[in-house]
C-alpha cells in the first residue's frame, strides 16, 4: 500500500509528536483542576486514553522499523523493573528503610544505585 515510513526516523518523530500531545493533555488536566487525588472527567479521560493509545501505537511502529519485537522489548523491560525493584527492597531492608514510607526521593536514590551497580 506504500503508507509506511522508509526507516526508523519517521516513527521516532511520530513518538515525539504523540508524546507532546500526551503532555498537553496532562497539563490541561492539571490546569483544569485535576490532581493525583481526583479522577478526571470522562471526556478528559477518554481524550488522554486516545492520545496514550496513539503514543503506544507510534512506539510499536518504531520498534517494528528498528527491527525490535515490541512485546519482547516490553517483557524485558518489565523483567528489568522487577529485578531492580527487588534489589531496591533488599537494599532498603539492609538499611532499615521502609519502602512504603521512604518517599520518591529516597527510592529514586536507591534505584540509581541499583542501576549503577548493573552497569559495572
Amino acid at each position: 500500500m506504500g503508507f509506511d515510513w522508509s526507516d526508523a526516523q519517521g516513527p521516532a518523530q511520530k513518538v515525539d509528536e504523540e508524546l507532546q500531545e500526551v503532555r498537553a493533555h496532562l497539563v490541561a488536566g492539571v490546569s483544569g483542576g485535576h490532581d493525583a487525588s481526583m479522577q478526571p472527567d470522562d471526556a478528559s479521560s477518554e481524550a488522554l486514553e486516545e492520545e496514550l493509545g496513539d503514543l503506544l501505537f507510534a512506539v510499536v511502529n518504531l520498534c517494528r522499523k528498528a527491527g525490535v519485537h515490541a512485546a519482547l522489548a516490553l517483557d524485558k523491560a518489565n523483567a528489568k523493573f522487577v529485578r531492580r525493584f527487588t534489589r531496591i527492597e533488599a537494599l532498603a531492608h539492609e538499611r532499615n528503610i521502609d519502602v512504603g514510607t521512604a518517599g520518591v526521593t529516597v527510592l529514586d536514590g536507591l534505584w540509581d544505585e541499583v542501576k549503577r551497580g548493573e552497569a559495572r
